[in-house]
């Protein structure tokens, strides 16, 4: 059986989301999730957490800050905790802290999670 947990440009699953591409100092709204009819789960039976890895020189995951919420992106790290469950589709907020890096738009992030299975 597939995965349905993925990431998306918008909260209705209609458009994958190819690439990831932030631009310095703007914050970003991607939705991760599941199809609804599944729940993804940490298989170390705690939480999803969600990092951002750089996987090219210029951006350091340092200066990448996840949040769920526009209002904690400010003090958010490089990892975010998605909970214990995850059913259907949430937000995910991302910045790139400008004053580690030059202006620019930076597409050599990825995002991954620990290990997970739907049931």
């Amino acid at each position: 059986m597939s995965l349905t947990f993925g990431f998306y440009e918008d909260a209705a699953r209609t458009m994958p989301l190819a690439s990831l591409a932030i631009k310095g100092g703007t914050a970003t709204r991607i939705w991760v999730g599941t199809d609804g009819t599944a729940q993804a789960q940490a298989a170390s039976g705690g939480s999803i957490t969600l990092t951002a890895n750089a996987v090219l020189p210029g951006v350091p995951a340092s200066a990448i800050h996840l949040a769920t919420s526009l209002s904690a992106l400010a003090s958010a790290s490089a990892s975010v905790d998605l909970g214990q469950v995850v059913s259907g589709m949430q937000a995910l907020w991302l910045l790139v802290d400008q004053s580690a890096l030059a202006d620019g738009e930076y597409s050599n992030v990825s995002l991954v999670t620990n290990p997970i299975y739907e049931g």
